[in-house]
């Protein structure tokens, strides 16, 4: 007997590229990161929250989750955690049939898998190393099997079902028997999974909606209340009220006026005047603050991707929907076509002046002067309380702001970072002169100056997050003063590199708890 057997070519090949093993006794954050690479995270231990793109996922020690190249993602874990990040290489399309969350059929056998990983994580030899790669395909094989038959699909198909019929009558025995489980169970799997409720869930849907019929159409609240699943008018009111801090009424006169703003900045001025801009930049990497405050009050989302990596495309949109306001620059100004915004009023700010300025010259535009005097008396105020407290406490310290960036330090002096640190709060710079902002810096003159305080923002991607962690080991790091009295102060770099109102009135308070209120630095 004579037999060949041909096979297919395996649609899936994986290449392990860098194991992360996390283990800490106290808690733990990570800020949202953007992937480079494909990443399977499993939290051994812990328990928490982590962020993926848009979605906020409680962690469960039978799941593992899946991130793909330009998602972003983060880590707010408790007491007591490990965990595993495995950075890869995909070849074939997998991600077709896989979810962001798969729930597994058995725990051990991940357990075993990442421990032998993480023994493996330093080959000797190229034998060791394709000894790694086949635990890592093997691994990977445990996961699509559990994938193919978990549950965790048919709790993904409940909250898809909430997020289509939002506007019918829904109940927790019909969502369960989607799901697959008692209602008492689904509630509580549910809660562990997305941090609330089935019925908290379906107001948020419910409450978005409104908010978004209430700015974009002019239907009466019994009409939208019908829309959303309510049938009373007026138990509609109250509800939204209690839900949004307004009555419709006002949610809607609060927007009356569409307005759009092409940049980052500028809705930070006018939200300082307490208006919510029409159309506005939006994404949970480079606008973390407007984002988790405003992307439901906020009809239209342009792109903030790279704060302005699409500003193009940004434009055009603009064109599309046609606000009756456009805060813009001059040079952007230019791009607008009158014909086709011949209602539209465009104001054009002049890049050059000053923050206050600009904030006074919209308000002037938008008849809100005395809304944004008010508010400068405030940030005046609370900014001269802190300089004193400042003054009193730091006088003879040197102060340097870095970013880190892969293997290399940049000296951070933005618009935003000299005119309010350094020059109205009177702190002192360790560098002596302006530097020209983003100039590289070698470790060798960081230790030449010897800051008291360093304040230190790390770019959070892996190649940099892991070149951080062996820096702080270094001698020439422990050399540094500010290092040595455990004064690194690790900050984002939101709101640091904005300019406006708001932006300002953030970085008082952050200021504040760093260096008066000395809250423990729980990020890195």
């Amino acid at each position: 007997m004579h037999e060949i057997k041909q096979f297919n070519h395996s649609v899936y090949s994986f290449t392990l590229n860098r194991l992360e093993w996390v283990k800490k006794d106290h808690h733990y954050r990570l800020r949202f990161t953007w992937c480079n690479h494909y990443l399977l995270l499993y939290i051994a231990k812990g328990e928490g929250f982590i962020y993926i793109n848009e979605e906020k996922i409680a962690v469960n020690q039978e799941e593992v989750y899946f991130c793909k190249p330009g998602d972003t993602y983060a880590l707010h874990l408790t007491a007591g955690i490990e965990l595993y990040a495995f950075h890869f290489e995909v070849a074939g399309e997998p991600w077709q049939r896989m979810n962001t969350i798969v729930r597994l059929q058995a725990v051990d056998p991940v357990w075993s898998y990442c421990n032998q990983l993480h023994s493996l994580s330093e080959p000797d030899n190229q034998l060791e190393n394709f000894r790694m790669q086949i635990v890592f395909q093997e691994l990977f094989y445990f996961i699509l099997s559990s994938e193919s038959g978990a549950s965790e699909n048919r709790l993904l198909e409940a909250k898809k079902y909430m997020d289509l019929y939002y506007d019918k009558t829904i109940q927790i025995e019909h969502l369960a028997r989607i799901a697959q489980v008692s209602e008492h169970y689904f509630v509580d799997l549910f809660t562990k999974q997305y941090g609330v409720s089935p019925i908290q869930y379906l107001h948020q849907q419910r409450l978005a909606e409104a908010k978004r019929l209430l700015i974009q159409s002019d239907a009466r609240s019994r009409d939208i209340a019908k829309k959303i699943g309510i049938s009373d008018e007026y138990y509609f009111s109250r509800w939204f009220k209690k839900k949004a801090g307004m009555s419709p009424s006002a949610f809607r006169s609060t927007h009356k006026t569409y307005i759009a703003v092409s940049h980052r900045d500028y809705m930070g001025q006018i939200l300082a005047l307490d208006i919510i801009p029409y159309a506005a930049p939006l994404h949970p990497k480079w606008t973390p603050f407007y984002y988790e405050h405003y992307r439901t009050e906020i009809p239209v989302h342009l792109s903030a991707y790279k704060i302005d990596q699409h500003h193009q495309a940004n434009m055009e949109k603009m064109k599309q929907y046609r606000p009756e306001i456009i805060i813009t620059n001059q040079s952007d100004s230019s791009q607008l076509d009158h014909k086709r915004h011949g209602k539209s009023k465009i104001l054009r700010l002049e890049e050059e002046t000053t923050w206050r300025m600009q904030l006074q010259e919209i308000a002037a535009f938008l008849k809100k002067e005395d809304r944004a005097a008010k508010w400068l008396r405030s940030f005046d105020r609370k900014k001269n309380n802190l300089k004193m407290e400042l003054q009193s406490n730091y006088s003879d310290s040197f102060f340097l702001f870095l970013r880190k960036f892969k293997q290399s330090f940049y000296l951070t002096s933005s618009r935003s970072v000299s005119e309010l640190f350094f020059e109205e709060l009177g702190m002192r710079s360790a560098y002596g002169q302006q530097p020209v902002h983003e100039q590289e810096i070698q470790l060798e003159e960081i230790v030449e100056m010897n800051p008291d305080h360093i304040i230190l923002m790390i770019c959070q991607e892996q190649e940099t997050l892991y070149d951080w962690k062996q820096l702080q080991h270094s001698m020439d790091w422990m050399k540094i003063k500010a290092v040595n009295e455990e004064n690194v102060h690790c900050i984002a770099t939101d709101p640091w590199f904005e300019y406006s109102a708001v932006a300002h009135d953030r970085m008082l308070q952050i200021i504040r708890d760093l260096l008066i209120e000395f809250c423990p630095n729980d990020d890195q």
